[in-house]
Parts: C-alpha cells; sequence; structure tokens
C-alpha cells in the first residue's frame, strides 16, 4: 500500500470555526485534503492562548500552535506587520523534524522561509490576496488618519517582500487577476478555486422578500459599500434592503435613520445568515478593490436566488455569467427592478449546479494538490 503523503501547513490562523472569507478557504481546504488521505501536519498562528484546536486535531495528524507576538517596534520593521508578527523559533524546528513539503496560507505565514532557506524541500504557496494591492485598496476605502497611515505602510512594505514569490515552486491563487500577476513575475503560478464547504445546492421558493448585503463591516471597503447602497435604496423606497453583519450597528443605523426601508439585521450565528440568504429575492454586492472572487458571492450563489455584483467581485467567468453585473448606481437600480419579480426558476438552480460541480468541488480541488505534492 502507497504510504500517505505527508505536509506541512502554515496557517496565519486558526481556521475554526470557518466565519470569514480568508480562514473558509484555510478550512475546508485542510478537510478537503484529510479526505483524500493527505498527512498533514498543521501550524497555525494564533491570537489568544486559550484557543480551541479539538477541530484540527480531527483532520490532522498533529497540529502545533505559535502565539502571535503583537509588539508596538515591529511596526517599525522593514517587514509588514501581518509577517513580522508571525514567527516563533519552534515552527523551524518543527518543521525540520518532518520531512515534507511545506504549504503556506498566505503571504502572512511565510516568515520561516523568508528566514530559513529548506533547500531540499517542496514549497507551496496559497495566495490569499496581492497584499500590496490589498492594502492600498483598504488604505484608499478608510477614513480614519491614522489606519489610513498603517495601511499606506503595510502596502509599501508588501510591495518589497512579495519577492519573495519567487522562492516557491507553486503559487495556488485564488483568482485569474492573480495568477497572471504572478505568473508574468515569477513563472509558477496556478489559478485554484476557493475551498468554500458547501455540499448539495438546496432548492428555492420562486420568490424571496427583499435585497440583501451581507459583509464583515470592520472592513473599510465593507463600510464603503455600505453607503453606496443606502444612498442607492433611497432613491428605490419601494423596495426593501436588509444590511445583515455581526458589527458596525451604530455605523449603519447612522446611516439609515429615516429610511423605513432599510433595515440592520445583526448576525449572531451562521444559521442567522443561512435563513437570510435563503429568503432574499436578491443579494447587491460591490466591492472597491480587485481581488478575486469574493466568498461572499459563491456563498450567495449556492444559498440564496439572484445576485447583482460589480466588476471587482467576481473574476472567474464562468461564476460571473450566473450573476447579474451592474457597478454604477444607475446600473445597479436598473438590476433591482428588473430581478425583484423574476422568478428564480429550476433551470437557474441547474445551471448553477452544473458550474459549481465544475470549477467548485472541494476534493476535486484539494486532489489537484495532493497530485503535486507527490509528484516527483
Amino acid at each position: 500500500m502507497k504510504a500517505k503523503q505527508t505536509v506541512h501547513i502554515i496557517s496565519f490562523q486558526n481556521p475554526y470555526p470557518p466565519v470569514y472569507g480568508g480562514v473558509i478557504d484555510v478550512y475546508y481546504k485542510l478537510k478537503a485534503l484529510h479526505a483524500c488521505g493527505v498527512n498533514v501536519h498543521f501550524h497555525c498562528f494564533i491570537d489568544h492562548v486559550n484557543t480551541d484546536i479539538s477541530e484540527l486535531l480531527r483532520l490532522s495528524e498533529v497540529v502545533h500552535v505559535y502565539t502571535r507576538r503583537f509588539k508596538f517596534f515591529k511596526l517599525f520593521s522593514t517587514l509588514p506587520f501581518s509577517v513580522a508578527s508571525r514567527y516563533n523559533r519552534r515552527l523551524y524546528k518543527n518543521l525540520q523534524t518532518v520531512e515534507g513539503p511545506i504549504f503556506c496560507e498566505g503571504l502572512q505565514s511565510t516568515l520561516v522561509l523568508h528566514k530559513h532557506a529548506f533547500p531540499n524541500r517542496k514549497k507551496i504557496l496559497r495566495l490569499h490576496n496581492i497584499e500590496s494591492n490589498y492594502y492600498k485598496g483598504l488604505a484608499q476605502s478608510e477614513t480614519r488618519f491614522f489606519s489610513r497611515l498603517l495601511f499606506q505602510w503595510e502596502a509599501r512594505k508588501y510591495n518589497k517582500y512579495q519577492a519573495i514569490l519567487a522562492n516557491f515552486h507553486k503559487v495556488y491563487t485564488l483568482s485569474y487577476f492573480e495568477q497572471d500577476y504572478v505568473q508574468s513575475r515569477y513563472g509558477n503560478a496556478e489559478y485554484l478555486p476557493v475551498f468554500h464547504g458547501n455540499q448539495r445546492m438546496p432548492r428555492r421558493a420562486e420568490f424571496g422578500d427583499f435585497a440583501l448585503y451581507h459583509g464583515d463591516l470592520r472592513m473599510s471597503d465593507n463600510r464603503k459599500a455600505v453607503v453606496f447602497l443606502v444612498e442607492l435604496f433611497k432613491t428605490i423606497p419601494s423596495y426593501n434592503l436588509v444590511i445583515a453583519a455581526g458589527r458596525g450597528e451604530q455605523f449603519v443605523r447612522k446611516l439609515i435613520k429615516g429610511q423605513p426601508n432599510i433595515t440592520f439585521a445583526p448576525l449572531k450565528t451562521q444559521n442567522q445568515l443561512a435563513t437570510l440568504l435563503s429568503t432574499a429575492q436578491m443579494n447587491v454586492m460591490l466591492s472597491f478593490q480587485q481581488s478575486g472572487t469574493k466568498l461572499k458571492t459563491i456563498n450567495a450563489l449556492h444559498k440564496s436566488r439572484h445576485c447583482i455584483v460589480n466588476s471587482n467581485m467576481v473574476d472567474d467567468p464562468q461564476l460571473l455569467a450566473l450573476c447579474t453585473v451592474a457597478n454604477t448606481q444607475e446600473e445597479f437600480r436598473t438590476a433591482i427592478e428588473a430581478l425583484r419579480y423574476l422568478e428564480f426558476t429550476d433551470e437557474i438552480q441547474d445551471e448553477r449546479e452544473l458550474v459549481f460541480d465544475r470549477i467548485l468541488h472541494d476534493e476535486t480541488n484539494a486532489q489537484i494538490i495532493a497530485n503535486y505534492l507527490s509528484a516527483d
């Protein structure tokens, strides 16, 4: 019997529970690799000592955790703060103990490879963002001076640090845009869609009741999107918008004061979001920075009805074909009016299932990684 392939995975954070984009991809990739028979030695950086790793232990051969080092002076390092705070000598020793490829989740987790060469080991990166572009976009959307300054510093530092991409044998990107960026510079990129954990697509009734926006309102890009949508729905008083988020209630309620067609839904659990997705007629989603196909779009396509997106929300043309594209307020308004009375048919659901099975099947995509890990 062929021995299991062993791989070290270094994660920037504990991916369980999978409650936001980056860790969702990490967790469901780990779960799919486990299902494919890959023997994972999982290393993750944590913010709090008492982090629960029981789910990681179920999916991994061994789990090592390392507490991040939040030191103020690291802000003045030449390295990005999100990289400089994620290094531990024990990680280096643990990687040396067991042979096997090293798989880094995000540039944030790569400092150990910046400091140590590991010349005879296959090195793989899951690129979650072009970080210099990502932080530049955050700075442009940020309204608070000090936060904007920190994001600008981080963007400039990543501009230099991203040269480490050349040290990887393979860089799996989340978008075609990122694949083209890395491939043109380093020649080692391959597009591999996000791991998302959705199973069989649930069947929906023909109509829902409202337009839905959901997002993490700690992010300046999402707050900017909410401002855009509130201004838009002030011009559509006959149709309801629900803004759902785990945080940011005061921010939203200040924006929507006196607007009876716009409400805020505080999210405490994933089940609450699932209920909102299942009852929405449409999802209105936009971003002001280009960073591939957003996970919220994939969840909306899988669990809800019609989706209106701007050009920055979806990078994969097969997924974009399942959405209605709008970029200006007028285009969004036209799309909303067209979709509010449009039946969500079995034919639409069947088309989505075919696309998801073809390009977004977690275990199929995990097997691509497993094959590369075991290749000579």
